[in-house]
């Protein structure tokens, strides 16, 4: 297990806090340069207590008008389709702190944009997804949220489960599979029927079209099959906008595990390499080595020395 202490957590949280702008648990917690938050209460107690000791004061005072800008010029790029949203962006408040401002029909009207809401009734929901059906003819839990600003909690309360509430509706309720049921070739034909049916038929569907259109598989899974998405794509024939020219090489990212071997004197895991700052992301490795396996890499970086 990799070592912490109070000192290293909290280089950890200004670190965050310095790069993003902001710093939540949420945002933390994902943060694959850091600790677990679970990890900053066994050291630090609260959270609270956390973002004091690491001197950490994110309740900036905005000038009202001057954020009123700001906000209106996202909202026009279209960085900003829904209030509670705010969140996300690099240097901007919280929708918390934003409701201590104005109310949401004040933001409503000053904005003109839509404000979550939280209770929403069931005859409500029905009619948002009739208004979404007919005008994208596939209406999936991410598209919910996106274009209305509707959680699976507001579905679960009303309905149970997102398959009950499609079953409510006369749909056909979606089986999202736990396991890989499909070979590497049944998995290429469905990208390619997917990209070709919702019109991406040069560069294929992105990881967000996957997740939007209900794609049975999430992305650890064709990271896992084809380490990249853009690999996927290649093998499936569509054109790549791009290639990103990588920052390691096969034979430095050889020498870099080899190093990780004699200073811990044993393999590190794919979580162990994954925490440690000094070595690249699994997927990096992954994608030079061609294999998905942590073992046949190190098996790889051993025999050659």
């Amino acid at each position: 297990m990799k070592g912490y202490s109070e000192e290293k957590i909290i280089k950890q949280m200004q670190e965050h806090y310095k790069k993003y702008g902001k710093i939540t648990i949420k945002s933390f917690d994902k943060d694959k340069n850091t600790c677990s938050f679970e990890t900053v209460q066994r050291y630090l107690g609260s959270w609270s207590n956390a973002k004091i000791k690491a001197e950490i004061n994110d309740y900036i005072e905005y000038e009202e008008e001057k954020l009123k800008e700001l906000i209106k010029e996202k909202i026009i790029s279209g960085e900003l389709k829904h209030m509670s949203a705010i969140e996300r962006l690099k240097g901007f408040p919280s929708y918390k702190y934003l409701k201590t401002l104005w109310s949401k029909e004040e933001m409503e009207e000053i904005f003109g944009i839509r404000i979550k809401k939280f209770a929403y009734s069931a005859e409500e929901v029905i009619s948002i997804y009739n208004e979404m059906k007919e005008k994208y003819g596939i209406v999936t839990l991410p598209l919910l949220r996106e274009e209305a600003g509707m959680t699976p909690g507001v579905i679960r309360r009303h309905f149970g489960t997102w398959n009950k509430f499609l079953d409510f509706m006369g749909e056909k309720p979606r089986r999202v599979l736990a396991n890989v049921t499909h070979t590497n070739e049944e998995l290429i034909e469905l990208y390619k029927k997917l990209s070709f049916k919702i019109g991406k038929e040069q560069y294929g569907a992105t990881l967000r079209d996957l997740k939007q259109y209900d794609f049975p598989y999430s992305k650890s899974v064709i990271s896992s099959r084809f380490t990249s998405i853009n690999n996927l794509r290649r093998i499936a024939g569509f054109d790549i906008k791009r290639d990103i020219i990588s920052k390691y090489s096969k034979q430095g990212l050889k020498l870099q595990l080899y190093k990780s071997y004699k200073k811990y004197g044993r393999r590190l895991s794919q979580a162990e390499i994954e925490k440690d700052e000094l070595l690249p992301n699994p997927s990096s490795i992954f994608y030079h080595f061609q294999t998905t396996k942590i073992t046949e890499v190190w098996d790889e970086v051993l025999n050659n020395k």
